[in-house]
Formats: C-alpha cells, structure tokens, sequence
C-alpha cells in the first residue's frame, strides 16, 4: 500500500516513491528500462538491466529507475531514469535521463 503525506494548506495529497521488489525479473519494469535508454540522447548506450526501481501511484505511474547499460567501449555505466506510465493508453514517456557516478 502506497503512503502518502498531505501537503498542508492546499489539500493536495503526494504519494511517496515504493520500492519495487525483485524489478530483475519484473518484465515491465524491465522494458521501460529499456524504453529509458532507447528515448535518452545518450545514443551509444546499451540497456543491460535495470537493477532498483521504485514507483509512485500518479494518474498513471512513475517509474525511479537505477539502470545498468554499457557505453561505446564496453565499459559498465550506471544511469538514473525516471519514466511517467499510463499502460492502458499504451502511452510511456522519459521524463529524465542522467549518467550517475560509480
């Protein structure tokens, strides 16, 4: 069960990021991963898995994603996506894409 915390004076309710469990074998969680790296700039990066991920309960859903992928020369890199869902609609759309620091 998602939690949530009331934001105070305007009556608006933000659902908290939770963890999603066993995303290794979690073949959705999986190709929106995979959709992370095929929509991001970073055009020489390859998808391997994604390794952590967490999702919030929106009209839709957001996916925190921690991916693994190699670059050009093979090397592991590590990037943070983040990807709004809206699975009925068959609709995905990559709302951030960054490299993050071993």
């Amino acid at each position: 069960m998602a939690s949530s915390k009331s934001s105070g004076t305007t009556g608006q309710v933000l659902v908290n990021f939770e963890p999603i469990p066993d995303v290794k074998n979690n073949e959705h969680v999986q190709e929106l991963g995979m959709f992370a790296v095929a929509e991001s700039e970073e055009a020489s990066v390859v998808f391997v898995e994604v390794v952590e991920a967490q999702m919030q309960v929106v009209a839709g859903a957001n996916y925190s994603m921690l991916i693994k992928a190699l670059d050009e020369a093979l090397n592991v890199r590590f990037y943070k996506g983040l990807v709004y869902d809206k699975p009925w609609e068959d609709l995905h759309t990559l709302r951030s894409f960054a490299s993050v620091l071993p």
